[in-house]
Parts: C-alpha cells; sequence; structure tokens
C-alpha cells in the first residue's frame, strides 16, 4: 500500500538522520498489517508495540474502550493524524460516465443501480449485464467504514449515528440492497483493484477504493481496459488519517515514548508530507497545496470540499454496526475438502485440520456448510447444514481424520462442484463457495485430466460458484489448482503448514 511504502521510506531517512534520545540513537522497527487483525492481537497481548498506526480513528477508539474497560487505565495519551485519504467510490469512466459523472453520484445510487434487477439495462446499457461491486471485508479498515458510510448514507447524517438509528427499517433494507450485490470481499484493496483490472468491466463495476489505490492503480496499468476514477459520494465520505499513537502500558519506557514522539514529529515534517503527496496520500496539513498525481490523469480531484467528511461513531455504535453487517450480509453455503492423503501424515495434517476448524469456528450461524476429506476414496465428514445446527458436530469429525491413500482430486471437485452448482440453481440468494486444500499431484480419480478440467466453467461466467483453492507446500499442484481457480473467479492460496491457520483466516475474509 501506499502507507505502508511511505512509511518504509521514512524510516529510512529517520534512521539517515543519526536522532538521538538520551544519547542514544533511535531505530524504527515496523510491523505492517491489517487493522483489525492487530487490534485483536493487541487485545490478546500477541503484539506489543510502542507505536501503533491503524487505518483510522474507529480501531484506536475501540482499543481505548477495551483497555479502560477490561484493565482500567488509559492506553494512550492522544494521537497525530499523518495523512488525509479519502475513501471513495472506483468506478470504470464508461460506467461512471453512464451514471451522471463528473456530476455528483452518491452510495443510494449505487444501492439503487445494484438492487435493479435490469442492472446497467436500466441506464441504457444492457450490453454491461449486472450491476456488481465489491469492497473489502469489514475486518479490514476500508470495509468496516464501507458499511458505516452506507449507514450514514441513508440516515442522512455525517456524524452522530446513534443505537436506534441502527434499529430503524430503512437502514436494514438499504444495507441488504447495497451489501446484496457485492461480489467480492477480502482483505486487500491493493489486491481487490488488480482483481478489478485483471477481470474488466464485466466482473466489477465499481469497488471501494481508497483514493491513492485509483493513482496507483492507474499509474500501474496505465488506464487499460479503461481508467478507473474516483468518485466523491455525495452524501460525504471518510478521510481516513491514519492516526498515530505512542502507547502508555508498562512495556514502553520512557526513553521510547520520547523516541515515538520525534519519529511522529518526523512524520509530519514538511518533507515528509511533501513525500507522501508524492505518493498519492493527502498531506495531512490543509493548506498543501496539491500537484500531480492528484489530477484527471489520474482519476482523481485535487480540490474536494471537506463539507461532507463522516464522522466515527463511538465505540458502542461500531459494535452494533459490525453486528448488523453480519445480519443483512448474503449468507455462505460452502463446500469445505480437505486432502487426507498418505502425503499430508504429520505436522501437515494436524495444521491443515488446524486451520479448517478455526475456518469453520469463524462461519456465521446462517451459513451452510458441507465437509468432505479424500484420498483414493471420497468421504462425506458432514453433510451440508446450517452451522447453527452442526458447527460443533463438523468441528468434532475434523478433528478425527487421518492421513492415508492416493489423492483423487478430480474426481471430489467434480461430484461436489456439480451438487453446489445445482443448490446455487434452486436457491440462488447465497454466496456459493468451494474451499479444497491439497499438497500433491492427483494419482487416483477416475476421471482424465482433460476432462476434468473441461467440465468446469469457462472464466467469463460470473454467476456460478466459485472455487479457492490452497495449494499446501512444495508438491502441491500449483498451476491446476490456479487455473481450477481461474476459471470460477474464486482464488488460489499459495500456503505452508506454518502458515496455514493465517491463510484459513484470510480465506474467510471473502464471505
Amino acid at each position: 500500500s501506499a502507507k505502508k511504502d511511505w512509511i518504509d521510506e521514512m524510516i529510512k531517512q529517520f534512521h539517515a538522520s543519526e536522532k538521538q534520545v538520551g544519547g542514544k540513537v533511535v531505530r524504527i522497527k515496523v510491523f505492517h498489517g491489517n487493522s483489525g487483525e492487530q487490534l485483536d492481537d493487541l487485545k490478546a497481548g500477541k503484539i506489543k508495540p510502542d507505536i501503533w498506526s491503524p487505518g483510522d480513528e474507529s480501531w484506536l477508539q475501540m482499543a481505548a474502550e477495551h483497555w479502560q474497560s477490561v484493565k482500567q487505565k488509559k492506553l494512550f495519551d492522544g494521537y497525530s493524524p499523518l495523512v488525509n485519504v479519502p475513501l471513495v467510490i472506483a468506478m470504470w469512466e464508461p460506467m461512471a460516465k453512464a451514471m451522471g459523472y463528473p456530476k455528483p453520484i452518491g452510495w443510494q445510487d449505487i444501492a439503487k443501480i445494484a438492487a435493479n434487477p435490469k442492472g446497467w439495462a436500466s441506464l441504457g446499457h444492457p450490453e454491461w449485464g449486472k450491476f456488481r461491486w465489491g469492497h473489502t471485508h469489514p475486518d479490514a479498515n476500508s470495509g468496516f467504514l464501507t458499511i458505516i458510510s452506507e449507514v450514514y448514507a441513508i440516515l442522512g447524517k455525517t456524524e452522530g449515528i446513534t443505537p436506534d438509528d441502527l434499529r430503524k427499517p430503512e437502514v436494514m433494507s438499504f444495507l441488504k440492497e447495497a451489501e446484496g450485490a457485492v461480489e467480492h470481499y477480502g482483505l486487500s484493496n491493493v489486491w481487490m483493484d488488480d482483481l478489478m483490472r485483471a477481470k474488466g468491466p464485466a466482473y466489477l463495476s465499481a469497488t471501494v477504493q481508497y483514493e491513492n489505490t485509483i493513482i496507483f492503480g492507474n499509474e500501474k496499468y496505465g488506464g487499460k481496459p479503461f481508467k478507473l476514477v474516483a468518485i466523491y459520494p455525495k452524501e460525504g465520505c471518510f478521510r481516513t488519517r491514519h492516526p498515530t499513537a505512542v502507547l502508555t502500558e508498562d512495556w514502553i519506557t520512557p526513553e521510547k515514548q520520547e523516541a515515538g514522539k520525534a519519529f511522529i514529529a518526523f512524520l509530519l515534517s514538511n518533507d515528509a508530507q511533501a513525500k507522501a503527496m508524492q505518493m498519492g496520500l493527502r498531506p495531512i496539513a490543509k493548506d498543501t497545496v496539491l500537484s500531480a498525481p492528484f489530477d484527471d490523469a489520474h482519476g482523481v480531484i485535487a480540490k474536494i470540499s471537506d463539507d461532507k467528511a463522516f464522522q466515527v461513531p463511538d465505540e458502542g455504535v461500531l459494535k452494533r454496526i459490525r453486528d448488523l453487517w453480519e445480519e443483512v450480509k448474503v449468507p455462505a453455503t460452502i463446500v469445505l475438502i480437505l486432502d487426507r492423503s498418505g502425503s499430508m501424515k504429520g505436522m501437515p495434517m494436524e495444521n491443515a485440520k488446524a486451520g479448517a476448524v478455526q475456518f469453520v469456528r469463524s462461519m456465521k450461524p446462517r451459513d451452510q456448510l458441507k465437509i468432505v476429506v479424500f484420498h483414493n476414496e471420497i468421504s462425506v465428514l458432514s453433510e451440508m447444514c446450517f452451522i447453527r445446527e452442526c458447527g460443533e458436530t463438523a468441528v468434532s469429525r475434523l478433528e478425527g481424520v487421518f492421513a492415508e491413500g492416493g489423492t483423487a482430486l478430480y474426481d471430489v471437485i467434480f461430484a461436489n462442484y456439480k451438487t453446489l452448482k445445482e443448490m446455487k440453481k434452486n436457491q440462488p440468494n447465497r454466496r456459493y463457495c468451494m474451499l479444497i486444500l491439497s499438497d500433491g499431484q492427483d494419482t487416483s480419480s477416475h476421471i482424465y485430466r482433460h476432462d476434468f478440467t473441461d467440465s468446469l466453467p469457462k472464466g467469463e461466467d460470473f454467476d456460478v460458484p466459485k472455487i479457492y483453492t490452497i495449494a499446501y507446500g512444495p508438491e502441491a499442484d500449483k498451476d491446476l489448482m490456479a487455473m481450477i481457480a481461474n476459471k470460477t473467479n474464486g482464488r488460489l492460496f499459495k500456503s505452508t503448514p506454518e502458515e496455514i491457520v493465517k491463510t484459513y483466516k484470510e480465506l474467510s475474509a471473502n464471505f
């Protein structure tokens, strides 16, 4: 991300300055990550940072509330915002123009066309098909802010959401419309941008993006197949300011606190802020005169109004908004397939089971799950059922799996994908996916490889169940797993026994 690149560059320059505190040269060690995961790790004591800089103030608010309610003390005394990045809607320029661009377009306009069964035909473009859009999962900063933005938009507010507001029928209805058309979630804005540009306008009409991601993507891809333009929603949008706080916990010495403040002051210096602008991040100083890349060539507008900047709600409302999203999002129907062939013996099998168990426990009561394991034969561990009815039973069955035999990879996907397609046809208003982990080549299938691959979609039909593949370890058939994912517009994950639990956690952010 642009913030990561900027911070990394600033650390190099800060180190070159040989800044000293208490007669010691200051050195910064940085760990980049997802704001939501960092909050969870901070609360669990898995990380003990001296400085924390999440994507926006909401994460600091939730952390501060946790510290106050659980530990009865402050986590930090204050914070300093570093940059001022709008969270906007990225849309292909021809499609944006069909919606009236450069005239103002809003969140409600997006929800309206998303909910219209005629899709782009309602605006005179039947050749563009259905309106599809995407945003990151609410575990990611931009995804969480997207849900809050949708709530603000239907309420006609820019601040002051209350718990009573969240109970209004129009809020629930609007969220269902907007979230019902989401084609893809994920944890990375850059990945979402790359996916959108790789698949083209037929796959995603729009995504919610940080302004700097649009700038970077247009530069990277040369505006192909079309330029993406930033739509600054007329109801308002968030300015993600990347607040940075020096923590006041016991592990932080007075010297470290002073060093942290010195580094933050360096990030706010004129030279550091100028570098941020060059990298597509709006400086926090409002009197800064913006120049390239803040121009039409990069799909953005230099001068935007701060009159309709959404404010982060209080911590109690933030929790309720996350719960509300869980209630309105499209539920998932998932077939989870696990390779139990002989090559999986030992740590690979045990860690793969641990990751799968974590994935099942992350699913929601309305989600449906079927679990299949295979070697040279295929066994159904748990028939398709709602998580609220069979989640713990499924976990128990998974924990008893052991490795032996060959690998009937083609057969297990062929049989279960056919069933999944039939389910989607009969009950379309769910998110249908298959997840498959395998560590090797097919050795035992009855169906031939080419017959199997020919049975899959061609990658051009977007209304099919997606297959997410995990190529597990060095011997996995990565090319085949990539082909399977691409043909169904899913995604390939490459993993190892050491990383598989983390991989499953990232995978769960797609639902």
